[in-house]
């Protein structure tokens, strides 16, 4: 949620400073042990320059390595080759003009050697000490068995128990040491026992359910202060087992979303032992529905087509069963089609519909600051009086200025000649369209949405979009009455497609709203042709500080090919991809499905269609905050955001969104919303229901 707009100028200066290097001609003299620089970078300056040098280097005038991190906010960079102390300074005096850099010192190379004088064997401080001994014989009757316990049923654990060795060769047994292996040949020490009596230990640590591991056991045994290790015993072996972890439901095999799925478990999540799954569906006043399996999906038959279902998996093995999360089945017919919400890069919303109360509707209200919005039957009880701020001058095609009438008479213009894209409506329907059996369902399907025009068929003007948040969000707008309903949450799926500087009247608008306790959430942009990564932090209003901004990914876990990325970017979610299917049903061809309208100007007939863009990623998001202020009372802005932060996904590995900027800054944000896992972690209430 925290935006880098303050360090804009800083950015920008890094790209102007951004150059090729001369390459040092400088005769060498003197003591060559000036290996690199370390340096500190001014905050949230990136160590990485935009051509891929270190940033710095042009000032350094000389080749730099790709820099490491040495801790406490310094990072190491490599000369090509040793530099005498005089030429070191010169170069250090150069990097301290650039304004990037807060400081920076050479790394001599000072062959660095251990400084120790007496590390001495057990062998030399025994001559040492006038007493030598041997070593005693082997540990006797060494055994392992599984000793798995209901008290920590997911966790593999082995028993290792022995006799005392026969010959002590004159030493005095004083414990013992217990050695594992987990591929049969290299042995690391697993623990010390340190009693002469010891007869067995438990192990846990470094055990994998489901892979072998072998121990062998050694005595410890002492004259003085001279110690001695005895000989290795026997090696014995065991496959060590456990209860099977809870599987995950991520969706459906068939269109008819009769056939849920889950995730395959390893042979260390499944316990190391074989697992039967059970798929259970229930809903009030219907029978159970179930079925058994060994695979990751099974046929459920019987579903009533007026209920909505929790449905449930669980593992079982010889060692006790695991339960995945509850997750609601809604019997909406296009909820198959809605695969950001349930499939493996989606937004995992069917467990969050399971952890609410039906108590949560109607209690959380998000404002749409977009076009307005358009009758519609998914729609229509979820609205509450929202306002129009679209301006006589930014072409509002409903014959006046500012009014109470926040339908969407059609965005379209004649000059240029554009068609209505009905885009309120299509951002409104992926937030709160309603679970009602018909059509598809929101990521809120109980909250109430209010439409707040600030684009017309000109666009919008940065005046109505001020207006628009303070009036949402509860604050006072001259002439205009006070909203009724005021917002918790506030989206707004629009940007600049030319770098735009957040101005002060908008920034005092997020601020007051935030204060307020209100969350804002803003779309990141849908500028990436030109590869930028600094596009985010230029998209107005998403560069105020305050809001969170959300980035697309599609349905294989990575940036949608649009999507603007980079510093600017918090979170990521599901915003559609028509170039990449993967993790998608056929008929969606990758994009996301939302309420709309089949005028080509004004509004004729309700419908539903697909789309793809950072706008539709941002309303996931606001449909998710939304969630979490009705769960909690306490909600406020920062705690939403560390929420929705913990509760992440990982983006695809080794995808471009899984590599980082510098040593820490993810390229779209801190993740892909997971609602279920954030919901999960709201803390317990005083109602009861939660």
């Amino acid at each position: 949620m925290k935006k880098i707009s303050a360090l804009l100028a800083v950015a920008i200066a890094a790209l102007a400073f951004a150059g090729s290097p001369a390459q040092a001609t400088e005769k060498q003299s003197g003591l060559t042990n000036a290996v690199g620089l370390m340096v500190k970078y001014i905050e949230g300056v990136t160590p990485i320059a935009p051509n891929g040098e270190p940033t710095g280097e042009n000032f350094a005038g000389v080749n730099l390595s790709q820099s490491r991190d040495i801790g406490n906010g310094f990072r190491a960079l490599d000369f090509d080759s040793p530099l005498n102390e005089n030429s070191a300074r010169r170069i250090v005096a150069a990097l301290e003009r650039d304004p990037r850099i807060q400081s920076v010192d050479i790394d001599f190379d000072f062959l660095i050697s251990p400084q120790s004088v007496a590390a001495r064997s057990q062998e030399q401080l025994a001559v040492a000490l006038g007493t030598v001994f041997k070593a005693s014989s082997a540990p006797l009757s060494v055994k392992l068995n599984d000793a798995w316990v209901s008290s920590a049923p997911t966790t593999a654990r082995v028993k290792v128990s022995w006799l005392a060795p026969k010959t002590l060769n004159g030493g005095k047994l004083a414990g013992f040491q217990i050695w594992r292996s987990l591929n049969g040949s290299s042995y690391s020490l697993a623990t010390t026992v340190v009693s002469a009596k010891a007869r067995f230990a438990y192990l846990t640590t470094g055990l994998v359910a489901g892979s072998s591991t072998r121990i062998i056991v050694k005595a410890i045994t002492k004259v003085g202060t001279a110690i001695k290790y005895g000989l290795p015993s026997k090696s014995v072996g065991l496959t060590p087992t456990a209860k099977p972890i809870a599987p995950r439901l991520n969706g459906y095999s068939d269109d008819q979303i009769t056939k849920p799925k889950w995730t395959q478990l390893t042979l260390a999540e499944r316990g190391g032992l074989p697992v039967s799954y059970r798929l259970t569906a229930t809903a009030p006043g219907k029978p159970t529905l179930s079925c058994v399996t060994t695979s990751t999906t099974c046929q459920l038959v019987g579903f009533s087509a007026e209920s909505n279902y929790l449905l449930r998996v669980t593992a079982t093995n010889s060692r006790g069963s695991s339960s995945s999360l509850m997750a609601l089945r809604p019997r909406d017919p296009y909820f198959y089609q809605q695969w950001y919400l349930y499939a493996d890069y989606g937004i995992n919303a069917p467990a969050a519909w399971a952890q609410l109360p039906a108590a949560y509707e109607n209690q959380v209200v998000v404002a749409v600051i977009d076009t307005g919005i358009t009758s519609h039957a998914d729609l229509d009880s979820q609205v509450v009086p929202g306002y129009d701020f679209v301006s006589q001058g930014q072409n509002p095609n409903d014959g006046d200025g500012w009014d109470a009438d926040a339908s969407d008479p059609g965005n379209f213009s004649t000059n240029p000649v554009s068609s209505s894209t009905w885009h309120g409506t299509h951002v409104a329907g992926l937030i709160g369209a309603a679970a009602n059996g018909s059509g598809i369902t929101g990521v809120a399907p109980g909250v109430k949405i209010q439409p707040v025009r600030a684009l017309g068929g000109l666009g919008g003007k940065s005046s109505d979009l001020v207006a628009a948040v303070t009036w949402a969000s509860g604050g006072v707008v001259s002439g205009v009455p006070l909203n009724a309903t005021p917002a918790k949450v506030v989206n707004i799926s629009m940007g600049t497609s030319l770098p735009t500087n957040c101005d002060a009247p908008l920034q005092a608008a997020f601020t007051a709203a935030i204060a307020r306790g209100v969350t804002i959430l803003t779309a990141a942009g849908n500028g990436d042709a030109s590869n930028n990564p600094m596009l985010s932090l230029n998209s107005y209003p998403g560069n105020c500080f305050g809001s969170i901004t959300v980035g697309a990914t599609n349905g294989s876990g990575t940036a949608a090919y649009y999507s603007n990325y980079g510093v600017g970017v918090d979170i990521s979610a599901p915003g559609g991809d028509d170039r990449t299917t993967q993790g998608t049903p056929a008929a969606s061809q990758g994009m996301m499905l939302s309420t709309f309208n089949t005028g080509s100007t004004i509004p004729a007939t309700e419908t539903y269609a697909f789309n793809m863009g950072t706008s539709m990623a941002t309303p996931l998001v606001s449909g998710a905050v939304a969630l979490l202020y009705a769960k909690s009372a306490e909600m406020t802005p920062d705690l939403v955001w560390e929420l929705l932060r913990a509760g992440v996904k990982k983006f695809k590995p080794g995808s471009q969104c899984a590599l980082t900027v510098g040593s820490s800054t993810q390229r779209c944000g801190a993740g892909i919303l997971d609602v279920g896992a954030s919901l999960k972690l709201v803390k317990q209430q005083k109602d009861p229901d939660f």
